[in-house]
């Protein structure tokens, strides 16, 4: 899961990308696009943490970061959020309760109380 300066980050890589004829941004597009507001977001270490989690792909020069393209992860990234909610609901809520029901109908079969008498 990304956390948020990462998400709006990505957010603007995609929008700049899909502007751009090349398919590609830099960093310095990057801080327009944010009206240069990006003192407290920490741009460059955000795009080498997008870039070691495999959303982005860029190239690093010192301190300018030049053809950023989103992967297909990074494009759809909300569909693979998704799915790992979906994996962690089954894993962590579902599953639990599907066994504890199980448990149950076996220990009540095992007492006989679903024996009819007449």
């Amino acid at each position: 899961m990304l956390i948020r300066p990462c998400y709006r980050v990505l957010k603007s890589i995609n929008y700049l990308c899909s502007q751009n004829e090349s398919g590609t941004t830099s960093n310095l597009d990057i801080i327009v696009y944010f009206n240069q507001r990006t003192k407290r977001l920490d741009l460059y270490a955000t795009l080498q943490q997008l870039c070691s989690d495999g959303y982005i792909e860029a190239n690093f020069n010192g301190a300018v970061v030049t053809n950023i393209e989103p992967t297909y992860k990074g494009k759809h990234y909300n569909e693979y959020r998704w799915v790992i909610i979906k994996e962690m609901l089954i894993k962590s809520f579902i599953l639990p309760i599907a066994v504890a029901f199980v448990t149950t109908l076996l220990t009540l079969a095992a007492n006989g109380l679903f024996i009819v008498g007449p």
